[in-house]
């Protein structure tokens, strides 16, 4: 597939992917990394004896020349749920300007998928967002009560805090892993599906996608569950979605300050809206309103730029 081809890493960062398509028989790699990783991608090249075949370029991607046309594209440019940190702006930048017409992308097409999630036991991830919480609370009751033993009283005060550390840890995704499937309440639903050689990256800025779930079961669902899979010729798929084992990108779960108590059968109907934050444009806010079938439409705001990790590190709290 990319024997005797000529690829461009595009942000190579330690220079990985540049090693295993020089292995892979490629005929040149260019591999483009602004940061300071670049110098790991240096060494990595050396110690694997593929200097001949690898050039490493410290540089961005949009400042670097190519000196030919390129038959393929690599880059790792996914981040949390996918678009984090917009690193495929530089990727559309290079397909854009080397690529050859009828060229490679890898990956070469991306879904971005969310669903219901609704704990079926014990390993309800959204009591790591209210322990939190509590923690902080009470921390500042604690702080409360140790002023007014100076005389001085922030009670008055305490409304506003309790709103305000709310919001903050209802705002922010958590990253999660080794969730169960079993803890959605229906089939997801995509948000976004794009072809990496087509898709024109101002269409990445902001989009929005209206979803209508149809539950399957009595449940509780306490967040909406978010991730994205990643497609590559003769059918092979990158899918960070829930499931027995790790990924560094998991899942974002989006926690509900209120739950959603709903039955088989019961439609949750709304729309996602994600958009880059004006303030952070690498990052992106998420928006849902939803509503179960005619009730009273809710609204709930996340922070991309904010995510909370909740990684567990073994198979045996699989649930």
């Amino acid at each position: 597939m990319i024997a005797d081809k000529v690829v461009l890493d595009v942000c190579t960062g330690t220079g990985v992917l540049s090693v295993w398509a020089a292995k892979a028989g490629t005929k040149y790699v260019y591999a483009v990394e602004a940061s300071n990783a670049v110098k790991l991608a240096r060494r990595l090249v050396h110690s694997s004896n593929l200097s001949d075949v690898v050039t490493i370029i410290n540089s961005k991607v949009e400042e670097v020349e190519i000196p030919e046309p390129v038959d393929v594209i690599v880059s790792e440019w996914m981040g949390l749920f996918l678009l984090k940190e917009s690193m495929f702006d530089s990727v559309a930048y290079a397909r854009d300007k080397w690529l050859k017409p009828g060229g490679l992308m890898l990956p070469s097409r991306a879904t971005i998928l969310l669903g219901l999630y609704a704990p079926e036991n014990d390993s309800d991830r959204t009591d790591f967002v209210r322990a939190k919480l509590e923690k902080e609370i009470a921390e500042w009751n604690e702080t409360v009560t140790n002023l007014q033993g100076l005389n001085v009283d922030y009670s008055g005060f305490t409304d506003g805090v309790v709103e305000d550390l709310s919001d903050y840890f209802f705002k922010n995704s958590i990253r999660v892993n080794y969730l169960s499937p079993n803890n959605l309440a229906s089939a997801p639903q995509k948000v976004l599906e794009f072809d990496c050689a087509t898709v024109d990256p101002t269409a990445l800025i902001q989009f929005s996608q209206d979803f209508q779930y149809t539950i399957s079961k009595h449940a509780e669902v306490k967040g909406f569950l978010g991730w994205f899979t990643t497609d590559f010729p003769n059918g092979v798929v990158l899918d960070t979605g829930p499931g027995p084992t790790y990924s560094h990108w998991g899942q974002q779960l989006y926690p509900l300050k209120e739950s959603l108590k709903v039955a088989p059968g019961d439609q949750v109907v709304g729309t996602i809206t994600v958009s880059r934050d004006p303030d952070e444009p690498r990052f992106n806010i998420i928006e849902l309103k939803y509503q179960v079938g005619k009730g009273p439409e809710h609204t709930a705001l996340f922070n991309m730029g904010h995510v909370q990790h909740l990684d567990q590190g073994s198979k045996n709290v699989f649930g």
